[in-house]
């Protein structure tokens, strides 16, 4: 590779990979353009962590992401009439207005039934908007799971 380079306040060039932890449980690999945790586990995951009340960035992006999450959640009962749209309440612990929440149709659905948007309403909380393209009742079912992912904001 011909890139070096030519900070003022000094640089040091490798020419092979760079591993922080040896002498710990875990630690980091840096080979060519990956980084990749190492540990004596068969799996690790690798934490991405700004300083203090610091996030991450992606790319060239100039927003923070503070946290990510997934899971599933189920949901009570959601009777919808005929041609109507129905906004249900699900619990999403860790989320908080403000947050960034994606819900997955749920296998309790009908495949008439259109998911309108989802959002979070509060402190651990979610909303998912339903709509009834029918011209007759429907409902999705109680305890039917929804998977989710949250951005934190």
């Amino acid at each position: 590779m011909n890139f070096r380079s030519s900070n003022a306040d000094g640089y040091v060039h490798f020419g092979g990979d760079v591993m922080s932890g040896a002498n710990s449980t875990r630690g980091v690999l840096l080979s060519s353009n990956t980084v990749s945790p190492v540990s004596d586990n068969s799996n690790e995951n690798l934490v991405l962590r700004g300083k203090g009340t610091g996030g991450v960035t992606f790319g060239t992006s100039t927003h923070v992401v503070n946290g990510m999450g997934r899971g599933i959640s189920t949901t009570a009962l959601i009777a919808l009439p005929a041609s109507a749209i129905v906004y249900s309440t699900i619990t999403v612990p860790g989320v908080a207005v403000g947050d960034a929440l994606f819900f997955s149709r749920s296998t309790g659905m009908s495949t008439a039934l259109a998911m309108a948007g989802s959002w979070v309403t509060g402190a651990n909380e979610g909303t998912v908007a339903v709509l009834n393209n029918l011209a007759s009742t429907a409902s999705v079912l109680a305890d039917s799971t929804f998977p989710y992912f949250y951005v934190k904001a």
